[in-house]
């Protein structure tokens, strides 16, 4: 179900544009999203020890979509958590691992404020 609405709704050729689309004008976005701009690396760190739940070292799907889900001010549907969260998983082990979350969250908070 997950994957129709996303191939549905997030075809690949469209988040791609965004995403060179945010790429090209991220140098002129002074206007970040507002709770991206609270996070230094310490916050995220914090951030991601929290919802580690099991202390692995490694967000799980679930604790990833958690986190997302409860990040104030972002009032993501289900879908589109799913869909970032599927994203985060860069190198494809099935979790997220602190590099990746770093890389991603403020990316992700970004990309929600540009759209």
């Amino acid at each position: 179900m997950c994957k129709d609405f996303i191939d549905t709704n997030f075809k690949f050729e469209d988040q791609l544009k965004k995403a060179e689309l945010h790429a090209v004008h991220a140098k002129t976005i002074t206007n970040k999203h507002p709770e991206g701009t609270a996070l230094d690396a310490m916050e995220l760190f914090r951030t991601f020890k929290k919802y580690d739940r099991n202390q692995n070292g490694t967000l799980e799907f679930s604790e990833y979509t958690l986190c997302l889900q409860e990040c104030p001010g972002l009032n993501l549907s289900k879908p589109e958590v799913i869909t970032m969260a599927l994203q985060a998983d860069m190198d494809g082990s099935a979790s997220v691992d602190f590099e990746e979350f770093m890389k991603h969250f403020n990316s992700v908070l970004d990309m929600i404020h540009f759209n």
